[in-house]
């Protein structure tokens, strides 16, 4: 029973250390990246996490950003980078209309829990990240014939 107990303990305790800020992603069907970093010095005063997306085939990082409105409502994304490969001006991909974020807390989704410290959920849901890299200048080299490339993100391991 002791043995029991102490395993118990140490998976809560690694379960705990696993948060937003250290966590890695892998896209379902795609080979993309995500992880959190540290929110800029200079970021706006409602934005709670930042994120890159790491796109291999184009050799492309793209910075992400979640904002709470008003510093308080759901937490939504935005995401930004190089307009094509090797291009200095930079586009927003998500233009028309901010989505929120999601992520998936044991088989439950709901809004991504953006506190620092807090914990990291198995899957990230960036709603129309996929079309609008699709209508993108990347299209050509991140989108494979065969996949149907989606929106989410799962979790792949902790540093």
């Amino acid at each position: 029973m002791t043995m029991l107990a102490a395993l118990a303990l140490t998976g809560a305790a690694q379960a705990g250390e696993c948060t937003i800020g250290n966590a890695r992603y892998r896209h379902d069907q795609a080979a993309w990246w995500l992880s959190f970093k540290p929110v800029p010095q200079m970021a706006a005063s409602n934005q709670t996490a930042a994120f890159i997306i790491v796109l291999p085939n184009s050799g492309v990082t793209l910075e992400g950003a979640v904002y709470r409105p008003n510093g308080f409502g759901s937490p939504i994304w935005s995401i930004s980078g190089p307009c094509a490969t090797g291009s200095a001006e930079i586009c927003d991909f998500v233009e028309d209309e901010p989505s929120a974020i999601y992520g998936n807390y044991g088989g439950v989704a709901g809004f991504l829990d953006d506190a620092r410290g807090a914990g990291a959920p198995g899957q990230v849901i960036l709603p129309r990240l996929a079309v609008s890299l699709w209508y993108s200048m990347y299209r050509q080299d991140e989108f494979e014939p065969d996949i149907e490339a989606g929106d989410v993100f799962t979790l792949t391991g902790c540093d």
